[in-house]
């Protein structure tokens, strides 16, 4: 219901301008990314497994025809009239199944398989929305690379008009003219490379969001999203969805191990019926019960086998659970390590090196016009503004995408689905 309310009220498209908040982003993943539709099926499925679990078995119902005449008939001893009519009886009976010591693990085994595979959607979810994020990321920083290469194009432009002009005149040679034109079309083709990436990283986001994505309304949001994403915080690593299914997963095995392990206890069935004789010339009642009982003989296989494919699975479900804490944990070192430094290369490159480009570009400009330097050293200085610019937004993707591995790998989940709490 609020994904359907989350995209009325976007219309169409996700318009990044607007981002909803987190949970509403988790719900709208949920109901509308085309490959987490498989993960709500298997979630059905092994609930219908569990639901099943709790039911007793299905009674059986027995109607027979017995005493059926064939052949010729005994008229010494049993003098019939009408063998069809006299001779045979009907029986009529009900089974049922009595389970020893199986129910309770049959039913932890599938509700423990139905929580992994709660917990199973929940990482693919969360692992979607990370996805999701690193892809508004790239939207983003695109979005802050085009608005600083189309401010210097347009500056370029403006230097190749200027230049022409004084070639026109004799104030200045044509191969300088001819220079700034060249910058021109380098910046005006890195430009266009950006726009194809933006366009690139829309179309992504939309295959894993199931919705059309729009880009920022204005490049000063895109910048700001990226200084500041919105990225909910990490949780204890234990509380991590993929840790908890190979918990659950593991919990699943043992007590499908027990199950296996009880099917040496016989299962009883229990019969009672009823009989309508009509051979009565015999001496026979006509009306009887009958009660029995059968027991399988677990001679041969009393569960040996699948009771060790089960201890093998849950001792494997338990060793993936160490390693993988493991592994997260050194991963989540690095990333601090990594974070720290990035933090450091971006306060370099923002505090000194870009004013210090922009400023140099700012006075060389002014020199050219009055024709106190050369061209080729404002186009050096710009082309050093450039790739300062480029290198100052990749930092800060690097950044954004650093803090949201550390949330992805600490375990940071939104509000979920209703029909995943």
């Amino acid at each position: 219901m609020l994904a359907g309310l989350v995209v009325v009220s976007l219309g169409a498209s996700l318009e990044l301008s607007k981002l909803p908040s987190d949970a509403q982003l988790f719900e709208l993943l949920w109901e509308r990314a085309p490959d987490l539709q498989l993960a709500r099926a298997k979630v059905a499925q092994a609930r219908g497994d569990y639901d099943r679990a709790a039911l007793l078995p299905n009674p059986q119902l027995d109607v027979s025809a017995n005493t059926l005449p064939v052949g010729p008939s005994n008229q010494a001893n049993a003098p019939v009239a009408n063998a069809w009519a006299e001779v045979p009886n009907y029986g009529f009976g009900v089974s049922e199944l009595v389970e020893l010591g199986k129910r309770g693990p049959r039913q932890d085994a599938t509700r423990r398989a139905y929580d992994a595979a709660v917990h199973d959607a929940q990482e693919q979810l969360r692992q979607r929305f990370f996805d999701l994020q690193e892809h508004l990321g790239e939207i983003a920083a695109a979005q802050a690379r085009i608005a600083a290469l189309s401010d210097l194009s347009r500056d370029a432009e403006h230097l190749t008009a200027i230049q022409r002009a004084r070639a026109d005149k004799g104030d200045a040679s044509a191969l300088d003219a001819d220079r700034a034109l060249l910058e021109e079309e380098k910046l005006k083709s890195t430009l266009g490379a950006e726009q194809e990436h933006l366009v690139a990283e829309l179309r992504a986001c939309a295959d894993v969001l199931g919705v059309p994505c729009a880009p920022f309304e204005q490049a000063d949001g895109a910048a700001a999203f990226l200084a500041d994403p919105q990225i909910a915080p990490a949780r204890s690593l234990e509380d991590r969805p993929d840790l908890k299914s190979l918990q659950a997963t593991a919990d699943a095995s043992r007590a499908a191990e027990t199950l296996a392990n009880r099917r040496a206890i016989p299962d009883p069935t229990f019969r009672v019926g009823y009989v309508r004789d009509q051979y009565l010339a015999s001496g026979n009642y006509p009306n009887s019960l009958y009660v029995g009982v059968s027991l399988p003989l677990p001679v041969f296989d009393h569960g040996q086998a699948d009771a060790r494919a089960a201890r093998g699975a849950a001792e494997a479900a338990e060793r993936a659970r160490v390693r993988t804490i493991e592994s997260a944990r050194e991963a989540l070192t690095r990333l601090g390590e990594q974070s720290q430094s990035i933090e450091a290369r971006r306060r370099q490159v923002r505090e000194r090196a870009l004013p210090l480009a922009r400023d140099v570009v700012a006075r060389l400009d002014a020199a050219v016009v009055r024709g106190a330097a050369a061209v080729q050293d404002l186009l050096l200085a710009r082309r050093t503004l450039v790739e300062l610019l480029i290198d100052a937004r990749d930092l800060d993707l690097s950044a954004f995408r650093n803090r949201v591995e550390l949330s992805r790998v600490g375990g940071a989940m939104p509000g979920l689905p209703q029909e995943l709490n």
